[in-house]
């Protein structure tokens, strides 16, 4: 008899130890999985901030101004050759973006001036 139950309660906590060690594993998995997710928003809303920021940068005409989206607004401010653009999501979260036009500003003097060179040549019969 006295066996008997050393046996069970060798069982016992054995039984005991593997749940412990089986909810720490659950607990490490459920954590890193929630992080994961966590990541993963944030990836989708950074990538939304950087769409509506380019997409303001396409559509800046004046000096300064908003755009208002689905997710969020942009504001933007034209300075000497850069675009700086503030994205304010509607999750409360902000982005600041930096867009610099020297390079795009002699891209389209350049295509300017071929358009005015073609259409100054003389038609010839």
């Amino acid at each position: 008899m006295l066996l008997r139950t050393k046996v069970k309660a060798g069982v016992l906590l054995y039984a005991l130890l593997m749940s412990a060690v089986f909810t720490l594993l659950l607990q490490f998995y459920l954590n890193r999985m929630v992080a994961a997710e966590g990541q993963h928003r944030a990836q989708i809303t950074a990538s939304q901030a950087f769409l509506m920021a380019e997409v303001t940068r396409d559509l800046a005409d004046s000096s300064s101004g908003t755009v208002i989206f689905t997710q969020g607004r942009s504001s933007y401010k034209q300075e000497a050759d850069k675009l700086n653009i503030q994205v304010q999501m509607d999750n409360g979260k902000e982005f600041s973006y930096l867009f610099h036009y020297e390079k795009q500003n002699k891209d389209k003097q350049e295509a300017e001036q071929s358009v005015t060179e073609d259409t100054e040549q003389p038609v010839s019969d």
